[in-house]
C-alpha cells in the first residue's frame, strides 16, 4: 500500500479522466447493442409473421430462422443487462 501514498495529483486526475472515459465507452457499447438486440427481436418476430403467412418450405424456413434470431438476440439481450 506504499505506492498509493506516493501518487502525485496529476497521477489521481489521469487514472480519473482514464477511468471516466473507459465508463462512458461502456455505456455507449451497451446502448448500441440493446438498440441492436431489440431491433433484431422485431426482426425475428417479421419472419415469424411471414412464416404464418407463407406455405410449404418458405414457411418452415421463414419459422426456423425467425425463431432463432428472437432467440439469439433475446440471449444477447438478457446477457447486456444480468449484472
Amino acid at each position: 500500500m506504499g505506492d498509493t501514498d506516493d501518487l502525485t495529483e496529476r497521477q489521481v486526475r489521469a487514472a480519473v479522466r482514464e477511468g471516466t472515459v473507459d465508463a462512458g465507452r461502456s455505456l455507449l457499447s451497451l446502448v448500441v447493442w440493446t438498440v441492436l438486440a431489440a431491433f433484431a427481436v422485431l426482426v425475428g418476430l417479421q419472419l415469424l409473421q411471414f412464416a404464418l403467412a407463407a406455405s410449404g418450405v418458405a414457411a418452415a424456413g421463414f419459422a426456423g430462422v425467425g425463431t432463432v434470431v428472437v432467440g439469439c438476440s433475446l440471449y444477447l439481450l438478457s446477457d447486456l443487462h444480468r449484472r
